[in-house]
């Protein structure tokens, strides 16, 4: 007799979610492909996200365009990700289902015991950027008049660095990987506010994103449907779009000044 068939988009009835294991197990399929826990799962999302963070600012000191610097971030991770698929065909199919589900991201699976190692590394990241608000104001007018101003310029870019590093490897570790709202966002509060001052521009960001992950979130869930999609498709058709804004309205601007 024939097993029943489930889709993978449909809720049963006796389960609240269909992805819950998506991004509900992220922290534990991570701390038990590392074997460290749940700490380690932070130092290594930390330091992955450094690597490929300094990796692109090394670019920067020769790329002078935005446009250019973001389509090099881009590639950056699609050969990343070539890479890591390289791996999961050596690993066992349990294993990379379980990858498989990870990276569909889910923000609803962090679990109490992952929040004790998971909210204070992201309220260090926010302190860090706090913190360099005002550095950065004044490196806004150029490296050389932010050091007559007294600021550390290598001081602050690795301040930085530390501060984007935990967040993005905290979240992407226990949330998965979730596309475009880390791009899409501060471009859309810079918008919205309409000034360049981070002392208005970071708090703008954290609600800003908040604000669209709650929805990208809601939006998954489908309402009285019954039915579920990852989080990540939904963020990447909100974010798409204002991505491709950001790159042409960019692309206009050289060809005037040019």
């Amino acid at each position: 007799m024939r097993a029943p068939v489930i889709s993978v988009f449909r809720r049963p009835r006796s389960a609240p979610r269909v992805f819950a294991g998506a991004g509900g197990s992220a922290g534990s399929f991570a701390a038990g492909a590392l074997g460290t826990g749940r700490l380690g799962v932070v130092a290594a999302g930390a330091l992955g996200a450094a690597v490929m963070l300094g990796a692109v600012l090394l670019l920067a000191r020769w790329v002078r365009s935005i446009v250019t610097l973001l389509v090099i971030g881009v590639i950056v991770a699609l050969a990343v990700s070539s890479f890591v698929g390289l791996l999961l065909t050596w690993t066992v199919p349990q294993r990379a289902l379980q990858y498989w589900r990870w990276q569909l991201g889910s923000y609803s699976g962090v679990s109490p015991g992952d929040l004790t190692v998971f909210a204070p590394t992201v309220g260090a990241g926010l302190l860090v950027a706090f913190a360099s608000m005002k550095p950065l104001n004044a490196l806004l007018l150029g490296e050389r008049y932010a050091q007559t101003l007294g600021v550390r310029v290598r001081r602050l870019r690795a301040a930085t660095l530390l501060g984007a590093s935990l967040l993005a490897g905290a979240i992407t570790a226990f949330c998965g990987p979730i596309s475009f709202p880390g791009i899409a966002v501060p471009h859309l509060a810079r918008r919205l506010l309409a000034v360049a001052d981070h002392r208005l521009l970071l708090p703008a960001c954290v609600l800003t994103g908040m604000i669209v992950s709650l929805f990208c979130s809601i939006v998954a869930q489908l309402p009285g449907t019954g039915l579920a999609l990852p989080v990540n498709i939904v963020t990447s058709l909100v974010g798409a779009p204002i991505v491709v804004a950001v790159l042409l309205r960019a692309s206009s601007t050289v060809a005037r000044t040019a």
